[in-house]
């Protein structure tokens, strides 16, 4: 007997896909510049750095400005509490209204030119427009900035995005909210639960697609850098109760795909008639039964009919949940995502 490693033939969901390559945008990446002008005092934070929104990023020096809002404050405090007074002698009409008008527009001035100062010595602390990382820092302790001069380029990372372009016969078979699948080879072993967010209705007339945007999320800020290059599995269709065969199994002969199914202590070789597949399993749309041993390590020394014995003899303990011992690999997979047909 030849000896074979087997896998068991079970049920379970599988998935069609449209797959692609691209790299990772953000939605959200901005440069951040000064609202006035002056010497750098300090950096508060460096490139890489996670902030949140309305987190202090740099500082000017200020103790110019910082005397005008004081100065402004004082005027306007002292105009507050006199026309106090002016009030009081309003109602009891010891002044005329033509005067309780002009002290009541002076004290809206110095309120304005107060808010004003406030507003210009506030400025001279940059603050984080919203929460994400730095990207860059061009700023430098000591130099002269103006409105003109970047300081940070910011960049939103809880809305990382993959555009992708669809052909567009597959229009009426990709919507807003369908689930996809996003993969790197810089990141092995994981994988990113992914949404079609936005779809463009316009079909480019010179490469035949449609711009599709997939929202990607990380478990962490920073999981997924733009510029990520990545693979993306667009889920199309979903089959709950497939039947489903280790990929190990398939053996490829002139154009046509077979597995050979351990039935009696024989090798007995059967035409695959495959329906959707995923990384690690084909669908099997007939003949094949739930439980049936099917070799997937030893293929290469049987022809139909040969005798053959697993060396790890899987077992059904239950209906669609195999048990094998860890040399097997035709156990586990679910719901990935598959070509079509």
């Amino acid at each position: 007997m030849v000896p074979v490693e087997t896998a068991l033939v079970r049920r379970g969901p599988i998935s069609a896909f449209l797959t692609f390559n691209t790299t990772l945008e953000t939605e959200a990446m901005v440069d951040v510049y000064p609202q006035t002008t002056g010497q750098v005092e300090a950096l508060l934070v460096e490139e890489g750095k996670l902030v949140q929104e309305g987190e202090a990023l740099l500082k000017i020096e200020d103790r110019e400005l910082r005397v005008d809002m004081e100065e402004s404050r004082a005027n306007f405090e002292q105009l507050e509490r006199n026309f106090a007074r002016t009030q009081d002698l309003f109602a009891r009409k010891l002044i005329n209204a033509q005067d309780f008008e002009t002290q009541k527009n002076a004290l809206e001035l110095a309120r304005l030119r107060y808010e004003r100062a406030r507003l210009r010595h506030a400025y001279t602390t940059v603050r984080a427009p919203f929460a994400g990382v730095v990207a860059s820092r061009e700023a430098q302790v000591g130099a002269r900035v103006s409105a003109n001069s970047r300081l940070f380029s910011l960049v939103k990372l809880d809305e990382t995005v993959a555009k992708v372009f669809v052909p567009g016969r597959y229009l009426p078979v990709v919507a807003e909210n369908q689930p996809a699948v996003v993969t790197s080879e810089f990141l092995p072993d994981r994988t990113f639960r992914s949404w079609v967010k936005r779809i463009s209705p316009v079909i480019d007339p010179k490469s035949g697609t449609f711009k599709v945007t997939v929202g990607v999320r990380g478990e962490r800020p920073g999981d997924l850098p733009p510029g990520l290059f990545v693979n993306v599995r667009i889920i199309t269709d979903t089959r709950p109760e497939a039947v489903l065969i280790a990929k190990r199994a398939v053996v490829y002969e002139g154009g046509e795909r077979y597995v050979f199914a351990l039935v009696n202590d024989r090798a007995v070789k059967r035409k695959l008639a495959a329906g959707y597949e995923d990384p690690e399993h084909v669908e099997a749309l007939s003949g094949f039964e739930v439980g049936t041993p099917v070799v997937v390590l030893g293929q290469s020394g049987l022809k139909d009919g040969s005798l053959a014995r697993s060396v790890n003899q899987p077992v059904l303990t239950a209906p669609g949940a195999p048990i094998a011992p860890a040399t097997t690999t035709g156990s586990g997979g679910s719901g990935g995502a598959a070509t079509r047909p």
